[in-house]
């Protein structure tokens, strides 16, 4: 038997096309030298291109398996979820990785992270290729067969998958990868099989060996021969229905007809060899999963735990900051065993806003963001009127220009958070109204430093929801619905604002208490913690007393919804002129306390909590 190995999808140095496969006779030859693989693996394939690492321990985790998961996204659809052992999904199938495999060094090196990624582009081709439809069109052949040759064809079956896999993979670099699992996949199968006669194991591990031309694995027996001739007739056909452009359906059907040609050509020879690892891959009675050979599937091994609680808490709190689902980020402020915390997810709709523009309230806004704002300095030199300039003063005599002026100008750098509650009550005008004052505030604020954030949130189905509502420049809307989820909406528009800014406000706008989700007082307390001024404004109210129990004296109130164009307005410039601070604290009887809140309260836009 000619040894080979398959082919690569890169350009390799001898100058031969990429993902050319050359048959003559019964043999399949290579497609290059040994050295055009080589050459790309000297330091690791994954140093070329993964460098967001960290030493710190979770972080590093988290990175490398949001790498895994990058990964399994350019292979395509249908690859199903990453994780690693101990850490729970509600996904069936999903992909796990062993922890084994990746701890103890941190970065984790380059040598650690290639086979990992070759065993989740593995497992991640046979969800794509179906290999679950194969082992179904299969199963009523194997009900006809006695437990033993059931075991030998179901070992046949599972090495000409992976066979095929390996293949396919090969079409792209992600062959790489697999063939650096390949070589530690067969190794342990090697020191695994006994090597004192022949079984129908050592014939699989040299049948999947010999193609790929590996040279860790012992050399093939002449007793194979017969049933290798068969084997490597098999391979050939999966070689070719790995390129093919064919449905996935009719692919495994094609592969399920190979398998059953096959066992008819080696079911007698076969039947003589013994079998030391009697395990089945597939059962028909149960769940339709495929069962993964020992030693790689990822998984800890018996006796050795999975990832520590706490350790998977950190994991799954660092995944979750640019991730849809961000309940790990709700639960790490709340508490991971909270059980007032309720689902909670990113979801930002592509709905246009369509507000009401008023321009007048646009440029009174612009002059309390210019009037208020912080100052810069800017010299100007060599001026003919204006203060004497005394590193200028040889120019006095030559042409008078030994003036200067300096310009404080006004430098923006705020940092503004609107929440909006977009629940069920908060339809029709109201909502409107909301639509509006971002928008105001949105121009308003455009041209400077300062940077305006807006986010919606509402439930819907169980579970919370937060909307940005503004996009790339670009005001968007949602359509309200569900319940006030306002403590979690706090607590996630605190941890997405910037933390290098150092005035930061949230000002969040609700018509009612909170409902569902956490208290609001995680959220509050989570400000105070970030250094961000939260405000809330309770508009339109139906309980006074329930949402001042909630907030204390982070909330103030607007009787009538139809004021909060104009409150907004006097909340922005009153905190320009005394501070945050100042708004949230209690008002007593001294005169400084009484010209602050007959500045506040102008026009009766605002009705102070006293406690």
């Amino acid at each position: 038997m000619v040894k080979t190995i398959s082919s690569i999808s890169f350009k390799p140095q001898c100058g031969m096309d990429p993902g050319d496969t050359v048959f003559s006779g019964g043999d399949i030859r290579p497609d290059c030298p040994d050295r055009c693989r080589e050459s790309t693996a000297i330091d690791g394939i994954s140093a070329y291109w993964r460098k967001n690492t960290s030493s710190r321990e979770s972080i590093e985790l988290a990175n490398l398996l949001r790498a895994l998961r990058k990964v399994a996204g350019h292979l395509g659809a249908n690859t199903g979820r990453i994780e690693y052992d101990g850490m729970s999904s509600a996904a069936d199938g999903a992909i796990r990785v062993s922890p084994e495999w990746v701890m103890g060094q941190y970065p984790v090196p380059s040598e650690k992270v290639d086979p990992v990624i070759g065993h989740v582009v593995h497992e991640a081709l046979h969800r794509m290729e179906w290999s679950t439809h194969v082992w179904k069109l299969l199963e009523p052949d194997m009900e006809s067969m006695p437990p033993l040759q059931k075991v030998m064809f179901q070992k046949m079956v599972v090495t000409g998958e992976d066979i095929y896999v390996d293949r396919k993979s090969d079409l792209s670099v992600f062959g790489l990868y697999t063939a650096v699992l390949r070589g530690h996949d067969l190794a342990d199968q090697d020191a695994r099989v006994p090597s004192n006669g022949i079984s129908v194991d050592e014939l699989m591990l040299t049948w999947r060996a010999g193609l790929f031309d590996d040279p860790a694995v012992r050399e093939p027996k002449p007793e194979y021969s017969e049933l290798l001739d068969a084997l490597n007739h098999l391979a050939r056909r999966l070689y070719n229905e790995a390129g093919a452009d064919w449905r996935v359906t009719k692919k495994c059907q094609n592969r399920a007809s190979f398998y059953r040609d096959a066992w008819k050509q080696v079911e007698g020879p076969i039947k003589q060899l013994p079998v030391y690892h009697k395990q089945l891959y597939w059962f028909s009675r149960t769940s339709p999963a495929r069962i993964s050979p020992a030693g790689r599937t990822g998984g800890a091994k018996p006796g050795k735990p999975a990832l520590p609680r706490p350790l998977v808490r950190e994991i799954q709190t660092c995944l979750a900051a640019d991730a849809v689902d961000i309940t790990p980020l709700i639960r790490s402020v709340a508490g991971y065993d909270n059980e007032t915390v309720e689902p909670m997810s990113r979801w930002d709709f592509n709905m246009p806003s369509r507000p009401v523009i008023d321009r007048r309230m646009i440029g009174r806004l612009k002059a309390v963001f210019q009037n208020y704002a912080a100052r810069r300095t800017i010299v100007s030199r060599g001026l003919l009127t204006g203060r004497l300039d005394p590193g200028r003063l040889y120019r006095a005599p030559v042409n008078g220009r030994c003036f200067r002026e300096d310009l404080r100008i006004p430098n923006p750098d705020w940092c503004i958070g609107l929440l909006m509650d977009a629940s069920g009550s908060m339809r029709g005008i109201k909502w409107k109204m909301v639509e509006s004052i971002i928008a105001n505030l949105h121009k308003a604020l455009s041209g400077d430093k300062n940077r305006l954030n807006a986010w919606a949130y509402f439930e819907s189905g169980g579970i919370a929801m937060l909307s940005r509502l503004i996009k790339e420049n670009t005001l968007m809307s949602v359509p309200p619905s569900g319940q006030t989820a306002s403590g979690q909406a706090i607590i996630a528009a605190a941890m997405m604002m910037p933390k290098n800014r150092r005035q930061k406000i949230l000002i969040h706008v609700t018509d009612g208490e909170s409902n569902f989700g956490c208290d609001v007082s995680y959220g509050i307390e989570l400000c105070r913690k970030e250094k961000i001024d939260l405000i809330t404004l309770g508009c339109g109210y139906r309980d006074r007393q329930a949402m001042q129990e909630q907030y204390g004296r982070a909330i103030q109130f607007i009787d009538h919804f139809e004021q909060l164009p104009r409150a907004m307005e006097h909340l922005v410039k009153s905190i320009f002129l005394f501070g945050a601070k100042a708004m949230k604290s209690r008002f007593s009887n001294t005169i400084s306390e009484k010209l602050i809140l007959r500045t506040l309260l102008s026009k009766n836009h605002f009705t102070v909590v006293k406690r």
